[in-house]
């Protein structure tokens, strides 16, 4: 057998192997996240995933911070949700969530639209309390997954996101009145 046809054969016998797989056997690996840069001097930067239930990632949701306000002696305290200036983010299509460079404090998660649908869920333990979590300066903190079971709004049945197309008028003039005396020349 000549190098020509071994090569050829080899070929073939490849290509074969190639051909037989199905699509069903290769699967597509879940992309994660590229891991962030360490928060500027004296920030927190928080990362995570956000997860339903039955374990589906929540593409596209927002997540926000409330800064958690501590009584005297850090006792008590409540958090505060202010949408203006509370540190907020959508996660990519795969669930994950970055907030870098965040002011180091405690804060609870707010996973929602809290100003326009209403639809919003604060992240708690088990007892129903609003979990607290703690972001600490210079340090990168992964809450890991977090379970929601906020579901995102829904469009109303018949109404689409997409625009309707623009459609030219069906007659143009054909004739532009002239002004008689325009107002930008002086007699």
């Amino acid at each position: 057998m000549t190098l020509r046809n071994l090569l050829l054969l080899s070929i073939l016998a490849l290509t074969l192997v190639a051909c037989g797989q199905s699509t069903a056997e290769v699967q597509t690996p879940l992309t994660t996240p590229t891991p962030p840069q360490p928060p500027e001097p004296g920030m927190a930067t928080v990362i995570g995933r956000l997860i339903n239930p039955e374990g589906d990632f929540m593409p596209r949701t927002i997540v926000r911070l409330a800064e958690v306000a501590r009584g005297v002696e850090g006792r008590g305290g409540a958090f505060i949700l202010d949408v203006a200036h509370s540190p907020s983010t959508f996660t990519d299509e795969f669930g994950y969530f970055i907030m870098p460079n965040i002011k180091a404090s405690e804060y609870v998660i707010v996973i929602g639209d809290v100003e326009i649908t209403g639809i919003y869920e604060i992240i708690h333990e088990a007892d129903g309390k609003a979990r607290v979590y703690n972001m600490p300066a210079d340090q990168i903190t992964d809450v890991s997954n977090i379970t929601t079971t906020i579901q995102p709004p829904q469009l109303l049945p018949g109404l689409s996101l997409t625009p309707a197309p623009i459609t030219e008028p069906q007659a143009y003039p054909s004739s532009y009145p002239t002004p008689t005396q325009p107002p930008y020349l002086v007699p």
